[in-house]
């Protein structure tokens, strides 16, 4: 938990679902003391983030709004945690509020995923993990407040461009913020063992639309990243593309 640029705060929330572990980073954008939170972690996450602020010196209040990057569950599951100690306003893409407000079934996981995940782990955990990936269909329902088609720009550090990034779900999105070189990757992209590519083909709705969106959102040049599962980076990401993404 740390800031990682001026104004740009990340808060590493533990990863409690059935795979492999890790980290789910989500990006606090600070100015004047109002807060811009993208994505809210899973169920529970909220105890992490509150400890964060408490820390630098900051009430629940102060988060003014929480962009949903997509209606994953570890994305939006500690929504209604973070809504109740707020008067937070939620952004989302007009193709994934339904999912979020609870209008459209939440899509289930895979049956050859689940299978796939619960074989990666440990024989004796497996009974306690599948009861967990049957609450991710559970999250309760949030109401979206502002229904984003991509293209908006938000006034805060400097500028922070919305980006519709479809594939992973159909209205997936991502930040830009031109004036610090910083993509807000969502799922779209994650950073392992010093590679920035593409989100693994089974998590993706559409796995072509998805690396398409990740082709063009390359282009835009950045030197620092934020991916939500992985690492982020601080200085120099434009050098870890993957060449599946650049080419």
């Amino acid at each position: 938990m740390a800031e990682i640029l001026p104004g740009v705060h990340v808060v590493q929330a533990a990863q409690r679902s059935a795979g492999p572990g890790g980290a789910m980073n989500i990006c606090l954008l600070i100015e004047g003391g109002k807060i811009t939170m993208v994505d809210a972690g899973l169920p529970g996450s909220s105890a992490g983030i509150l400890a964060y602020l408490d820390e630098i010196g900051l009430a629940p209040q102060a988060i003014r709004r929480v962009i949903i990057t997509h209606h994953h569950v570890d994305h939006v599951g500690g929504l209604p945690e973070i809504l109740k100690l707020s008067a937070a306003e939620v952004w989302a893409h007009r193709d994934d509020a339904a999912v979020i407000e609870g209008t459209v079934p939440r899509p289930g996981i895979p049956p050859e995923r689940v299978a796939a995940m619960l074989a990666a782990i440990p024989a004796e955990q497996r009974t306690a993990a599948a009861a967990r990936m049957k609450q991710m269909s559970e999250v309760a329902p949030a109401t979206v407040d502002l229904r984003l088609v991509g293209g908006e720009e938000l006034n805060v550090l400097g500028g922070v461009q919305i980006l519709h990034s479809p594939g992973h779900t159909a209205g997936h999105l991502c930040l830009y913020l031109p004036v610090l070189s910083l993509l807000v990757a969502g799922d779209l992209l994650r950073l392992e063992d010093g590679v920035i590519r593409e989100s693994p083909v089974g998590f993706a709705a559409d796995a072509d639309q998805a690396l398409d969106s990740a082709r063009q959102i390359v282009t835009l040049g950045f030197e620092r990243f934020i991916g939500y599962h992985g690492g982020y980076r601080v200085s120099g990401a434009g050098e870890l593309l993957s060449p599946s993404i650049t080419r």
